[in-house]
């Protein structure tokens, strides 16, 4: 087997299948389970679509309440440039 330039990782179809515990998608942190214990931190969902044509596809993927408030933030701070800019 060849070896891969360095930076590159190689996995098998069998790590997107596999059971186990969530993970961010942007950062690949563990996120801990729902509990009902009041605390700051909420995990977050994305809403990715896209669309091709006449079809439409949406993906929810997991975020750690880190990367689901860096994204809010950015895509507000989006959102404002684009009103001011017309």
């Amino acid at each position: 087997m060849s070896e891969l330039p360095k930076g590159f990782v190689s996995a098998s179809h069998s790590i997107l299948f596999e059971e186990g515990d969530e993970r961010c998608s942007v950062c690949a942190e563990l996120l801990e389970a729902d509990d009902d214990d009041d605390g700051p931190e909420v995990r977050g969902r994305g809403l990715l679509v896209w669309a091709r044509g006449e079809e439409r596809r949406y993906e929810e993927p997991h975020l750690c309440p880190s990367c689901a408030s860096a994204i809010g933030v950015s895509a507000l701070q989006r959102w404002e440039i684009e009103e001011d800019e017309g």
